[in-house]
């Protein structure tokens, strides 16, 4: 074979190893590019789901836990988000609507996290308005739900007061204006006696709208008629103070102090 047949040859066998070199490339680059397509896409669905489904953290929590408030979120959140700042409009409008929220505020931590900053209505009184029937009342006079996680929850017990249903409209304000002013004595009472305050079992009226206490041990009553009570509790707190370690005011049946400037007991 000649030397010009020989490098003719060689020609064409570089030529076709270029031209499967080339297609080998191409192959692997279109893998290649697919794989970088398909990844992109998860990552991107990942990112997408993460902003529009971000874990939510609750602080400032305390009457009802984290877990009930994001069983509450989750079972009202509809989706209808399409981005972080409608979230936040769409959280907020969820939250509030719900009885013991007095105030919140949502805050975003790139990609997922969402913080939303609570302030509850704290139970202050629960009204008896029939048997085994209680209705909740923060120290504003607003109406809460009686749920589980609140039942048990530790405070006065407000009795023979008008038991209406329409009273109550849960998440507003009660409608009774005795209670009002029941629930505006207690706070001051509170304020200045919160020792006194957590030692109350029972409230009730009179017919004449004498206030009567029962506190929670032994029972002692402490009979305070309908004028000046709040003088009358500073009254009890000295008369207290004078006793000494000697007894308690629970050593005593009752305390009657409807009567000025004096304080009639029974042991």
């Amino acid at each position: 074979m000649s030397p010009r047949k020989l490098s003719k040859k060689k020609r064409k066998q570089n030529q076709q190893h270029l031209k499967d070199l080339f297609t080998a490339i191409s192959r692997v680059s279109v893998i290649s590019l697919i794989i970088i397509l398909i990844w992109a896409s998860h990552f991107w669905s990942e990112q997408k789901s993460l902003i529009y489904k971000p874990k939510i953290k609750i602080n400032g929590a305390s009457v009802l836990n984290n877990d009930y408030w994001i069983r509450y979120l989750a079972s009202s959140f509809n989706g209808e988000a399409s981005n972080s700042n409608s979230n936040s409009n769409i959280i907020l409008d969820i939250i509030y609507k719900h009885p013991f929220i007095r105030a919140a505020r949502v805050s975003y931590r790139y990609p997922n996290k969402t913080f939303l900053d609570i302030s509850e209505r704290i139970p202050f009184a629960r009204v008896n308005v029939g048997p085994e029937h209680m209705i909740m009342l923060d120290e504003y006079s607003f109406v809460l739900p009686n749920i589980e996680e609140v039942k048990n929850y530790s405070v006065p017990t407000l009795s023979k007061f008008n038991s209406e249903p329409e009273l109550y409209p849960i998440g507003e304000k009660v409608l009774s204006i005795k209670l009002k002013n029941t629930i505006n004595w207690l706070r001051l009472l509170y304020q200045k006696h919160p020792d006194l305050y957590h030692n109350i079992s029972e409230i009730f009226l009179t017919n004449d709208d004498e206030i009567n206490l029962i506190l929670a041990e032994n029972p002692t009553i402490i009979m305070l008629g309908n004028k000046d009570t709040q003088h009358k509790l500073n009254l009890l707190k000295e008369f207290e103070k004078t006793i000494g370690s000697k007894k308690e005011i629970t050593d005593f049946a009752y305390l009657d102090m409807r009567y000025n400037n004096q304080v009639i007991v029974k042991e």
